[in-house]
């Protein structure tokens, strides 16, 4: 159980830093481009987490096919693993596919609430 809460504020500590880094990023574009009006800003913010989205759906999508390949799951047996090892390896990446998804699009949604939070109140 410990290890799970380490793992999950370790996943939110990278979302909150990452989403603030961003943020970062696309004000110093704004204050560079002199954007004077908030809806500005608000479209810069949903356009970058319109974006992480994208990317984490797509990168969600491309282990699918990888997974899926016959050729590839015969490539994996041909080797010295055994099927318990060959399960972890497996395991392992989907779960890693699965990590890079969670990151992307909980920032991503972040990035759009700051979208709204600045459109609506500033």
């Amino acid at each position: 159980m410990e290890n799970t809460s380490k793992v999950v504020l370790r996943l939110a500590g990278k979302i909150l830093g990452a989403t603030a880094l961003i943020s970062l990023v696309v004000l110093a574009i704004g204050y560079f481009l002199h954007w004077n009006g908030p809806v500005k800003f608000s479209n810069g913010f949903f356009a970058s987490g319109a974006i992480l989205i994208v990317l984490g759906v797509l990168s969600i999508t491309g282990g699918f096919a990888q997974r899926s390949n016959f050729g590839m799951l015969y490539a994996e047996s041909a080797g010295q693993m055994n099927s318990a090892e060959r399960a972890q390896r497996m395991a392992a990446d989907i779960t890693q596919r699965y990590g890079t998804l969670i990151f992307l699009v909980v920032t991503g949604l972040l990035l759009v609430g700051i979208s709204t939070i600045v459109g609506k109140f500033l």
